[in-house]
């Protein structure tokens, strides 16, 4: 059974606040976004078997719910044959669950934005079903995620089929990259309402969320940090922080900076009188996730399109004086 939870519409962004001060063909393609009708599936005796999905009464191994769009039917159709044949062929029986990670899941921005927004489509019932999680993709954020926010979820052993009696698979809320405003503002308080009050010291603070071995990692540090400094910057690695302690310092904060990636993913906890500075690539007008969620929170966008990334080591550089200039200039407003 299909149950449609959204209809198709269109999403409307707002430019950044410093859209003069560059192209702005880097953003008028996304300022209206189409968002396709979401909705959920309730499915009987649905397989399991590590990342891979199946009913064969149906003659359906389900490659929309359990990949990425962009990867080749054929090759999911290889990995479930793969995974069947390397199966233990007795069957564990699962009365119910629900099925919401791709294979892109393992990377904290899809998780974060993809997965956990298709969770939250489910209306009050579905949500006791618990998350299937096969051992592949069982990870510390991932886990972390749902233990925080006390969602039910059962770990799937590697190799082994499971029959899962009440399946609910629900679709994306929206092509990754893109948002329902509703179901992405219903995370934010899911993950805020478990936030804990505390005094703090920190109002209006800076942070500067690094990157460290990984793509857009700044290779000029050395001259970048002291400017950082100079205007009152916290340096964090949110991957050495807890999801409590990420959540606490992003919404404390008035202004979240750093290089475009994952990092800045955690301004779904950011205040509404909050700012996001985005550190792009000179040469990228295509990657407007960042752009799309701040406007959909109310978090005020500010590009500096500027870094030049080095491909063959995957590094960014960051002309000191123009980064320098530019947070002069927005910092005064």
């Amino acid at each position: 059974m299909k149950k449609i939870a959204y209809k198709s519409h269109f999403s409307f962004r707002k430019l950044p606040q410093n859209h003069n001060d560059f192209d702005i063909n880097f953003f008028l393609h996304e300022v209206k976004k189409y968002i396709p009708e979401s909705y959920i599936l309730s499915l009987k005796n649905v397989n399991v078997v590590n990342q891979n999905l199946y009913s064969l009464s149906n003659f359906n191994f389900f490659p929309k719910y359990t990949h990425y769009p962009n990867n080749n039917v054929l090759d999911v159709f290889k990995l479930f044959i793969k995974n069947f044949i390397n199966s233990k062929r007795s069957k564990s029986v699962i009365d119910k669950g629900v099925w919401i990670l791709d294979d892109k899941c393992n990377i904290y921005y899809h998780w974060l934005l993809d997965s956990l927004q298709r969770y939250m489509l489910l209306d009050e019932s579905s949500k006791n079903y618990p998350v299937l999680i096969p051992k592949n993709y069982e990870n510390k954020f991932i886990i972390e995620h749902l233990d925080y926010l006390k969602i039910n979820y059962e770990i799937l052993d590697e190799d082994k089929i499971f029959k899962v009696k009440n399946c609910i698979i629900p679709s994306y809320s929206a092509p990754s990259g893109n948002f329902n405003e509703n179901i992405l503002r219903s995370l934010q308080d899911l993950f805020l309402s478990q936030k804990q009050n505390k005094d703090s010291n920190d109002s209006n603070k800076r942070i500067w969320i690094d990157r460290v071995n990984t793509r857009r990692e700044i290779v000029n540090k050395n001259d970048i940090e002291p400017i950082l400094k100079k205007y009152n910057f916290q340096i964090i690695q949110t991957e050495n922080l807890t999801i409590e302690e990420t959540i606490n310092i992003v919404n404390e904060s008035d202004i979240i900076a750093g290089p475009h990636g994952s990092g800045l993913a955690n301004i779904l906890f950011a205040n509404k009188y909050s700012t996001l500075i985005d550190i792009r690539e000179d040469d990228d007008n295509y990657r407007n996730a960042l752009f799309s969620m701040a406007s959909a929170l109310d978090v005020k966008y500010y590009c500096f399109a500027k870094a030049i990334l080095d491909k063959k080591t995957e590094k960014i550089y960051l002309d000191p004086i123009l980064f320098d200039n530019f947070l002069e200039e927005i910092l005064q407003k």
